[in-house]
């Protein structure tokens, strides 16, 4: 094999030994991490056990140091001879004093020193010796701590370590004297250090300053310096332990709260201790991890020759059976190679049955386009259902949905096929098989084979019609189309089905009748037995003359009469579009004798006659009849017209000079002269510039006077020969006109003249 085909047992290699070096080392790096901080824990842990030790024997001392001091402070023998002024007679006296003090200073308890002062008096008791006054330093001291008795730092700067002041008589308000008991910082911190050299130990009061330290140069210092010190101030903890750092080195601070004086123990130590520890665990974890690679390693190279055999194989076999492929991408490693194989010979796969799934598809189409049609011998019809696993029922029934109309709507007609195909997906959705056992569009149908084992003739119409609207509601919200469906009569076998295709395409004929987005059922439209023709003769007549006389609201008023009268009467579809069709001829006979058979060709070029089957809805056939005849005939009529309009106004002026003295309206005007109202009315203020009772109202005023000027009339016969209904209305209209009376014009006529 080529050595570019064996890329993947690299891979393979490289990725076994990953997954299994990967974990090794991730494990191996927590295993040390882990030990090593539970080793620095319990390091911690044994410091704090071993500062609690030596803070129990550092605090076991000054509790036996301070129970010894107060029984001898206590005494009845000391508190009155502090109370006595001492004398050298009183040497006995003295000698058990000093012998009490020298009980108390036990130097195996690291007691340094122990003083008995008189403040009444002015003696004391210093180091065996009797002396006569007073310790000043001293006494300032005691009498700063005369009512505590506790240990504090020492304040004289000629020794270093803690001092125990005793008040005698005990919590007196005014003491007699004072037990003073010191304790110096060697010794001490000879019981905190434990031995330990490495470490720095001390203890603090509750102000952070360093009471006891192995270093006398520290005592007395603040540790609030310090890294530490504010963390150990924030732990809100008695004891337990923080990570610092001291000039650059790591060190684990123990500390511990003593509940007897209030004083805080510290214990400073360096990590180097603990890090050995972890050093050695950190050598013994790589040892570890080293061994487990190696394994790892071995192992992983056995488990992917053993993982590469099969894909060896495969890829050997692909070869010997693949045909060469010319300009094909460089292949980058076996799996690689097998897979173009897989993937080539699955896109073939896909490719047949893909072509198989459309040739099925198309097969069924086709037979169920035949069985619609009816161009199936039963025997071929039975075979193909079988073979196509048509399911069945006890009855069927063939629902037609068609588009009833495209007008006002966003789809243009060359998109009918489009929305017949979205209809068939909507309709597949809703009707699920084996209900649906075929839906499919044919011409401008959409046809729908359905069936039902539902024996109640009435159930059964329930139930298709339920199937119907469900599609009718579903193309109106998505598509926003107004559908009719038609349902034929249910049938038994299913060699019956063109004929109720046909019976299905009948009942879609009576939406002429009862409008659009209708569920028409054939068994309940068409009528037992054929009803006469109905044709309204005289609607049609009145018709034309309100098209002659161009009164398009009584023209359309009665074409709707028309229609719903014709439709009124329930009978067959055909009769109904008879009815239509003899209108149509009647106004095509006006149009004819009005000279223009030219309007009778439309721009497609068909005849009128071919419209009339296109007809679906009532609206449909109102709006045709309004757009396609009426309107086109009022336009050639109004044409007509206007090419005589001056005749017809003069016409109007010589009646109203013939017969103003009568009373004389415009629509008696359009009567004899056998013209509408509104169109006498447009054209003679078109002609005239006025209106008929403006041009009626200024001749009578002319003829008035004209009557006032050159005859003796009495001013009432002028007024009822020019049709007012009294002299006085007659009166007010003259001087409303003229700016004077009737008998003041004659006057003024006659004046003029004479």
């Amino acid at each position: 094999m080529p050595s570019r085909y064996s890329s993947f047992l690299i891979k393979l290699l490289i990725t076994t030994s990953l997954i299994s070096a990967v974990p090794l080392l991730c494990l191996g790096v927590y295993a040390f991490f882990q030990s090593t901080s539970t080793v620095q824990a319990k390091v911690n842990e044994a410091n704090v056990f071993i500062l609690q030790q030596s803070q129990s024997r550092l605090e076991q001392i000054l509790k036996v140091i301070d129970q010894v001091s107060g029984r001898f402070a206590e005494t009845p023998f000391v508190i009155n001879w502090v109370g006595k002024r001492m004398e050298i007679e009183d040497f006995q006296d003295i000698e058990l004093l000093v012998k009490g003090l020298l009980g108390v200073q036990t130097y195996e308890l690291g007691v340094k020193a122990a003083e008995l002062h008189s403040l009444q008096n002015n003696w004391y008791i210093k180091d065996g010796g009797f002396y006569f006054g007073t310790d000043a330093a001293q006494a300032s001291n005691a009498l700063t701590y005369v009512y505590t008795s506790r240990w504090l730092p020492d304040q004289d700067a000629s020794f270093a370590g803690i001092k125990l002041v005793k008040t005698i008589p005990p919590l007196a308000a005014e003491p007699k004297g004072y037990l003073f008991v010191r304790m110096s910082n060697t010794e001490l911190s000879k019981l905190l250090t434990g031995g330990f050299s490495t470490r720095e130990t001390m203890v603090l009061d509750d102000k952070m300053t360093i009471i006891i330290h192995s270093d006398p140069a520290r005592i007395g210092q603040s540790v609030l310096a310090e890294p530490w010190a504010k963390e150990l101030q924030q732990s809100g903890h008695t004891q337990g332990y923080v990570n610092s750092t001291l000039s650059g080195k790591p060190y684990s601070v123990i500390y511990n709260q003593s509940r007897y004086n209030n004083w805080t123990y510290v214990s400073v130590i360096p990590l180097e201790e603990a890090r050995k520890e972890s050093a050695a665990i950190g050598w013994a974890t790589l040892t570890a991890c080293i061994v487990l690679l190696l394994f790892a390693a071995l192992l992983s190279y056995w488990a992917s020759k053993r993982m590469y055999f099969p894909v060896r194989s495969l890829m050997e076999f692909t070869m010997r059976h693949s045909k060469p492929q010319n300009g094909s991408s460089a292949v980058k490693d076996e799996l690689q190679w097998i897979g173009t194989q897989v993937a080539s010979l699955h896109q073939s796969k896909e490719q047949l049955e893909g072509q198989m799934k459309i040739q099925a598809g198309q097969l069924v189409d086709y037979f169920m386009l035949k069985l619609f049609q009816g161009e199936l011998y039963r025997g071929e019809m039975e075979e193909k259902a079988e073979r196509f696993q048509l399911p069945v029922w006890s009855h069927y029934a063939v629902l037609v949905l068609q588009i009833d109309t495209l007008d006002q709507t966003r789809y243009r007609s060359s998109e009918q096929d489009l929305l017949l195909f979205a209809i068939n997906n909507i309709a597949a959705e809703l009707i699920a098989i084996p209900q649906r056992i075929h839906a499919m569009p044919i011409g401008n149908y959409q046809v729908i084979l359905v069936g039902s084992d539902t024996d109640n003739h009435m159930e059964l119409l329930s139930e298709w019609s339920a199937l119907a609207m469900s599609v009718q509601s579903a193309v109106d919200e998505y598509l926003g189309l107004k559908v009719s469906i038609g349902i034929s009569r249910p049938y038994n076998q299913l060699f019956a089905t063109s004929g109720a295709f046909l019976e299905a395409k009948e009942a879609l004929q009576y939406r002429i009748r009862l409008g659009e987005k209708a569920i028409l059922h054939l068994g309940d439209l068409k009528p037992k037995q054929a009803s006469r023709h109905y044709y309204p003769h005289h609607l049609v007549s009145e018709l034309i003359q309100a098209i002659a006389l161009l009164d398009k609201n009584k023209a359309e008023e009665l074409l709707h009469q028309f229609i719903l009268d014709v439709l009124r009467v329930e009978t067959d579809s055909n009769v109904y579009r008879m009815s239509f069709a003899m209108l149509l001829t009647d106004l095509i006979r006006v149009l004819y004798d009005m000279g223009d058979t030219g309007e009778l060709l439309f721009p497609d070029q068909r005849n009128a006659y071919e419209y009339m089957f296109r007809w679906k809805t009532p609206q449909e056939i109102e709006v045709w009849f309004k757009d396609h005849m009426i309107q086109p005939m009022m336009e050639l009529t109004l044409k007509r017209h206007e090419s005589s309009g001056k005749s017809i106004s003069r016409s109007v002026m010589d009646l109203i000079h013939a017969h103003y003295d009568s009373e004389l309206t415009l629509e008696q005007c359009a009567l004899r002269l056998n013209y509408s109202t509104h169109y006498i009315r447009r054209m003679f203020r078109k002609e005239a510039g006025m209106s008929f009772s403006e041009y009626l109202a200024g001749y009578r005023h002319d003829m008035a006077k004209s009557w006032l000027s050159s005859t003796e009339m009495k001013i009432t016969d002028i007024a009822e020969r020019l049709q007012y209904t009294n002299a006085q209305n007659f009166i007010r209209q003259f001087r409303k006109l003229e700016g004077m009376t009737p008998g003041q014009y004659r006057e003024q006529r006659r004046d003029a003249i004479g």
